[in-house]
C-alpha cells in the first residue's frame, strides 16, 4: 500500500528501523542523532553542527528511516532540518517515512494569511484561532496595539495601522496560536548564520520571505507536506506523530476520550469521520485522505473568505483547512496528530483492554509516538503482547541554552532501533544543570517475541503506604561504566515536576515488591519540565510552566501577585523550585522586587514571564 510520490505506506518486510521525532529545528540535536545513530551517517566528514547547509544523509542498505513529525519552530536550525529530511526522502523514497506534526501542518496556513489583501483586513474586530481557548485568545489587534503602545502612548487607529506588517502579523500567529513564540527571531538567526553575516543584516522582511518561500512551489515545507504521510506501519511497528487514543480532545470523543486509530475524515458521513476496521486500509485511507488535503492546499493556497469570527467554520473557506484543523486541539475529528495520553499527572499510562485488543488482532507488537516531550529519555509503556515508547525529549533539560539561548533540550539524544524483533534504546540524557556527567542509556525492551530488560517501563503500584504522587517508573537502564555497576533511571511526574533518582536492580525490586516509598539518595533531582501546549496553543511550552507557576502564586486569581502571595505560595515546593531556576541566591524580598519591573506593589503575568524567560 503506497502513494507514487510518497513511497509504501505499509511496509510488512521492514526488519530495520530507526527513528528520530520533534528536532524543532535544533540542528545540534539532529546532528547528535546522527553522530550517535547505527544507519544515518552525513556524506562528508567532520562535525556538522555549525554547517551553514545541510549536508547530504547516508541510510545504510536494508534500514529504514521514520520521523516522527515536527521540524520546525524551537530552534535556530529549522531550515538546516528541513533540508536534510527532504533530501533524504528523496535519495530514498522507499524506506524514508516522514510523519506530519502538528508544527509542519500548520505552516500550510502561511500562504493565505499574509497576503497584502489580508493584511489590508485587519481590523479591531478580525478574530482569534478558534483553537485557542476563548480565556486565552488575544486578537491581533489587540496585540499591534500594543506594540504601537510599546512604541508611544495612546496610538491612533492610524498609528496602530503602521505596524500592521506580515512580520508583525506572523510574530503574533507564532506566539498565540502556533505555540512557538521566539521562532521569528529563530529564523533570522539561521539566515544570518547560513549567509554568514550579522543578524542584523537581515531585515524583517528578508525573514518573513524565507517563511513564504518555504510554502511557495518548490519551497522546503511545501515539498516536507508533499512528501509526508500522517502514520506508517513497518512490519509489526506503527508510527504516528501524536497518539492512537488520547484523553484530551475537547471537540469529539466522551469526555474528551476517543480512539483516533480507526478514524478516518470523511465529510460525506454523518459525523464526518468514517471508521476502517482493518488497520492496513485505515493507514492507506488516512493518508490518502492527507495526501488529497495537501494537493488541493496547494492548487488553492489562499482564502476563499476570510473568517470573521473563531469558530471552526469560519476558518474552514480554505483547501486544506481540514488538515489544519486535524492538527489543532479543537480537531472535530479524532487525530492521530494532536493527541496525547497519559494519566493527569503526566504519569505514562496505559492503553485500555479494548485498544490493546485490536492491536494486537492486527499484528501489532510495537506503537512508537512522539509529539508529547517526557523526559530526557525515551519512555517505555508495556503491555500484554504490545510495547509504546514515546520518543519526544524536547524538554530535556529546561533552560539549558546549550547550544543556543532558548535550548531546553541540552545535549540529551536517544535512538530507537528495530533490528529484526528487538527494540533497542539508546543514547544518553545529557548533563545535568549542575554540571553532573551525562548518563548513557542503553538497554534491549522486552517484548513478546523477544528476551530484553523486563524492568523498562515498570510502574510502582500504588498502595495504602505508597500514594499515587509518591509512585516512580523504570525509565531507562544505565549499563556499568566509569566504575559503577548497572543501574536503573527511575522517574516520577507530577504536572511540570520530574524528579529523576538512580538505584540499583536490587533496591528497584525491593522497593517496588515491598510497597515502600522510595527514599531519597545523592542522585535524586527534580527538573521542571513540560508536556505540550498544557493552556492551549497559545503559549510557548516554557510560556506553560511560567503561567501554570504563576497562577499558583495568585492564591486568590485576581490577575496579579502580591508580596504576601509570593510568601505564601512558597509552601508549595512547585513554586520554591521555580523561583529557585530563576533567582538562586536571592531572598524573597528581592525576588519580588525584581519581579516587580515598574514598583507598583504588584506583579502581572506579563512581568513574571519576562522577568523569568530574561534569566
Amino acid at each position: 500500500m503506497s502513494s507514487a510520490v510518497n513511497g509504501p505506506w505499509v511496509v510488512p518486510d521492514a526488519k530495520k528501523v530507526t527513528y528520530l521525532t520533534d528536532v524543532e529545528g535544533h540542528w545540534p540535536y539532529f546532528c547528535n542523532f546522527v553522530e550517535l545513530s547505527e544507519c544515518l551517517s552525513f556524506a562528508v566528514e567532520g562535525d556538522q553542527r555549525t554547517a551553514r547547509k545541510a549536508p547530504e544523509l547516508i541510510l545504510k542498505d536494508d534500514w529504514h528511516f521514520v520521523f516522527g513529525g515536527d521540524t520546525c519552530d524551537k530552534g535556530p536550525g529549522s531550515l538546516r532540518c528541513l533540508q536534510a529530511l527532504v533530501s533524504l526522502k528523496r535519495r530514498y523514497p522507499d524506506r524514508v517515512h516522514l510523519l506530519m506534526g502538528n508544527r509542519d501542518i500548520n505552516k500550510m496556513r502561511l500562504t493565505s494569511e499574509y497576503t497584502d489583501q489580508e493584511l489590508a483586513l485587519l481590523s479591531p474586530e478580525s478574530p482569534a484561532a478558534y483553537w485557542v481557548p476563548e480565556d486565552k485568545r488575544t486578537k491581533p489587534w489587540d496585540y499591534l496595539f500594543h506594540l504601537a503602545e510599546s512604541a508611544g502612548a495612546h496610538p491612533t487607529e492610524e498609528e496602530i495601522r503602521g505596524f500592521c506588517t506580515g512580520a508583525n502579523l506572523l510574530r503574533y500567529h507564532l506566539k498565540y496560536d502556533m505555540g512557538s513564540d521566539g521562532e521569528f527571531e529563530f529564523r533570522r538567526q539561521e539566515l544570518a548564520h547560513m549567509a554568514g553575516c550579522e543578524e542584523e543584516d537581515i531585515g524583517d522582511e528578508e525573514v518573513m520571505q524565507s517563511y513564504k518561500e518555504s510554502v511557495a512551489e518548490g519551497g522546503l515545507m511545501r515539498e516536507y507536506l508533499r512528501l509526508a504521510e500522517l502514520t506508517c506501519l513497518l512490519g509489526q511497528t506503527l508510527f504516528v506523530h501524536g497518539q492512537l487514543i488520547g484523553n484530551h480532545f475537547h471537540h469529539c470523543g466522551t469526555d474528551g476520550v476517543a480512539w483516533s486509530v480507526k478514524c478516518v475524515p470523511n465529510d460525506k458521513v454523518d459525523g464526518g469521520v468514517e471508521i476502517e476496521e482493518d488497520l492496513r486500509r485505515w493507514v492507506e485511507k488516512l493518508n490518502t485522505w492527507a495526501h488529497n488535503d495537501v494537493a488541493a492546499w496547494m492548487a488553492e493556497p489562499t482564502w476563499r473568505a476570510s473568517p470573521r469570527d473563531a469558530t471552526y467554520e469560519a476558518w474552514a473557506r480554505r483547501a486544506g483547512a481540514e488538515l489544519i484543523a486535524y492538527g489543532t486541539p479543537a480537531s472535530h475529528v479524532p487525530s492521530v496528530v494532536y493527541c496525547r495520553w497519559l494519566e493527569d499527572n503526566c504519569m505514562p499510562k496505559q492503553y485500555p483492554p479494548d485498544l490493546l485488543g485490536f492491536l494486537v488482532s492486527q499484528g501489532v507488537s510495537r506503537v512508537i509516538v512522539g509529539h508529547t516531550p517526557h523526559g530526557n529519555c525515551p519512555t517505555v509503556i508495556p503491555h500484554e503482547g504490545l510495547t509504546v515508547i514515546m520518543g519526544d525529549t524536547s524538554y530535556s533539560n529546561m533552560k539549558s541554552d546549550l547550544a543556543y539561548p532558548g535550548d531546553n533540550r541540552g545535549d540529551a539524544v536517544c535512538e530507537i532501533a528495530i533490528f529484526d524483533d528487538q527494540c533497542v534504546v539508546r543514547g544518553r540524557t545529557g548533563a545535568t544543570a549542575e554540571g553532573r556527567p551525562r548518563q548513557v542509556v542503553h538497554y534491549v525492551v522486552t517484548e513478546s517475541s523477544s528476551a530484553g530488560d523486563p524492568h523498562i517501563g515498570v510502574i510502582q503500584p500504588p498502595s495504602a503506604s505508597v500514594p499515587l504522587d509518591a509512585c516512580f517508573f523504570v525509565k531507562a537502564c544505565l549499563p556499568a561504566m566509569e566504575g559503577k555497576d548497572a543501574r536503573y533511571l527511575l522517574c516520577k511526574v507530577d504536572g511540570f515536576t520530574n524528579t529523576y533518582q538512580e538505584e540499583s536492580p536490587a533496591e528497584v525490586l525491593r522497593v517496588f515488591g515491598s510497597q515502600s516509598v522510595l527514599k531519597a539518595n545523592a542522585t535524586t533531582r527534580k527538573r521542571l519540565t513540560s508536556h505540550g501546549e498544557e493552556f492551549g496553543a497559545s503559549c510557548s511550552a516554557e510560556g506553560d510552566v511560567l503561567e501554570h507557576i504563576f497562577r499558583r502564586l495568585d492564591r486568590d486569581h485576581d490577575g496579579v501577585v502580591t508580596a504576601h502571595e509570593l510568601l505564601t505560595a512558597c509552601s508549595d515546593p512547585e513554586v520554591r523550585r521555580a523561583l529557585q531556576w530563576t533567582f538562586p541566591d536571592t531572598c524573597l524580598e528581592d525576588v519580588f522586587r525584581e519581579l516587580d519591573a515598574n514598583q507598583d506593589g504588584i506583579v502581572t503575568l506579563h512581568e513574571f514571564q519576562s522577568r523569568v524567560k530574561r534569566s
